[in-house]
């Protein structure tokens, strides 16, 4: 992995999504990442299994939620 940036953006909100891709477009080298396993920031959304790892403690969703 080359680990040399011009520009290291933290988060995937609608914000950070705009600056790495307005960067990226000027010939920019953008690492874009997240903490999070899913992409969005605060407009994000996530399956029940996500949801269920994140407020449920790491359990499973009931089979019967699909």
């Amino acid at each position: 992995m080359d680990e040399e940036y011009d520009v290291i953006i933290l988060g995937t909100g609608l914000t950070e999504c705009m600056l790495s891709g307005i960067l990226a477009v000027e010939g920019k080298k953008v690492l874009h990442i997240d903490r999070n396993n899913f992409y969005g920031g605060e407009c994000a959304s996530v399956n029940l299994t996500q949801l269920y790892e994140r407020f449920r403690d790491g359990a499973e969703p009931p089979k019967e939620l699909g």
